[in-house]
């Protein structure tokens, strides 16, 4: 018996001498919670667009994927007509392709648009093994291509509200300081060619862009998106240039982001829904997710008094 009331002592000795510390770790979470957005606690596909698979830019972005880009039922629900575009199913060896990848999933089409005369390819490759991947600058020489620019551009995205965005209000008077989303968003241009000969004659050149979307830091998968079309192996060649070909890419990419990301609105946080827009019931809710950590806190004085 002594032994069961000196262990129910110190448990509550225990509380006591911690108690601020278990009560600021509590404010800390109702903190969180009520300044999040509904759709950041209820979304479960959060995921990062970037440039680097190796590590984080400057041009990274947050956004909530509309698909499950592992799920090969999703990956094959991806819409064959877009806007203006419409699918093909790819003629090459999807399986061989995905080997080649070290791909889990992948998506291979041929988009055609009305005003163009040649297709745009566009694939989705989903990976878990970064170390048996193989990125674009890597795979396009491994196929006999010679890297002929690398660089980035910036495309515009319609219907921007696909994005997340800051929790305040007066967001776009800081975005240039914070890094927000603009309007725009950067990917990866790779020009590449083969050549025969001693003089290196271009018999093929393709213009590629491609993201990476990259999940938490706790998973190891990532995603690429890639597209890519043919450009005229000579300058001076008809039917066709490098910057038509380019326009495509670029358009087919854009027109392809509403499809991959919810889009919507501008959100408030849980706590102004609540407050200013909710019922009674979520304002005595409110109080009483900030009345739980007060009363740990303050738990040595309380107890004082009973």
């Amino acid at each position: 018996m002594q032994e069961g009331g000196e262990k129910k002592e110190q448990e509550k000795d225990f509380v006591e001498e911690y108690s601020k510390l278990i009560g600021l770790l509590l404010l800390s979470l109702v903190l969180i919670l009520l300044f999040s957005s509904p759709s950041l606690l209820l979304a479960k596909n959060i995921t990062t667009i970037d440039t680097e698979l190796s590590h984080a830019t400057n041009d990274a972005v947050t956004v909530r994927a509309r698909l499950d880009l592992g799920s090969s039922e999703h990956i094959r629900a991806f819409p064959m007509k877009i806007g203006d575009w419409r699918g093909m199913t790819s003629d090459l060896d999807t399986s061989r392709v995905a080997a080649n990848l070290g791909a889990d999933v992948m998506l291979m089409r041929d988009y055609w648009h009305a005003k163009a005369q040649q297709p745009v390819f566009f694939l989705i490759v989903q990976s878990s093994n970064r170390t048996s991947f193989h990125p674009p600058i890597v795979c396009y020489p491994a196929m006999g291509y010679e890297i002929e620019e690398e660089g980035k551009v910036r495309l515009a995205v319609p219907n921007a509200s696909w994005a997340e965005r800051p929790l305040y209000s007066s967001w776009e008077s800081k975005k240039e300081e914070l890094g927000c989303f603009n309007g725009t968003i950067s990917v990866k241009k790779l020009v590449v060619a083969k050549k025969k000969g001693d003089l290196g004659e271009v018999t093929e050149r393709k213009v590629v862009l491609y993201f990476y979307l990259k999940e938490s830091s706790f998973s190891e998968n990532f995603t690429m998106i890639r597209v890519s079309a043919f450009a005229p192996p000579t300058a001076d060649e008809g039917g066709g240039s490098y910057a038509e070909a380019l326009n495509l890419t670029e358009e087919l990419m854009a027109d392809a982001f509403p499809c991959m990301f919810e889009l919507r609105g501008g959100e408030e946080p849980v706590l102004f829904i609540l407050l200013f827009h909710g019922s009674v019931a979520g304002k005595v809710g409110v109080g009483l997710l900030f009345l739980v950590p007060l009363l740990v806190f303050f738990y040595p004085r309380i107890k004082r008094y009973f």
